[in-house]
């Protein structure tokens, strides 16, 4: 259990083995943090029914993975919202975003300015997470 800008999350799972219940509600992308048993969240979305489909699916996912090193340091937390409606589940989504300000939370580039990847901060805390150490 682990709690995000006041809601109960279950989990973080690891992401390869997760298997939630087909249900409706929000969930959070995260990696390892810099100490033991803590995760910094890369990004929330929101969907009809949770499952690990639809996590890799998405249009980012590939950048997660790169960020994570592999598929087996990403995590899943889930905040259910059985019987929710989407806008609901968009309002609890844009609330945890605006309050944690995740580097993937934007799901589509504006099209007006140059497709960019993640930023040099992100690949470099990224990299000494790999490295395991902790020179920030």
């Amino acid at each position: 259990m682990i709690t995000l800008g006041g809601r109960s999350f279950t989990g973080p799972f690891l992401a390869p083995v997760w298997s939630p219940a087909k249900v409706a509600g929000v969930y959070a992308l995260m990696v390892p943090g810099w100490r033991v048993m803590t995760f910094r969240a890369l990004h929330f979305d929101h969907s009809a029914q949770l499952s690990i489909d639809t996590v890799r699916s998405h249009p980012r996912y590939a950048e997660w993975v790169s960020i994570a090193g592999t598929e087996w340091n990403l995590y899943v937390a889930v905040h259910e919202m059985a019987l929710s409606t989407q806008s609901e589940r968009h309002a609890v989504e844009r609330a945890l975003a605006r309050d944690y300000k995740p580097e993937f939370n934007d799901l589509q580039p504006n099209p007006e300015t140059p497709a960019r990847g993640p930023s040099i901060r992100t690949l470099l805390l990224a990299q000494a997470m790999r490295d395991g150490k902790n020179d920030h």
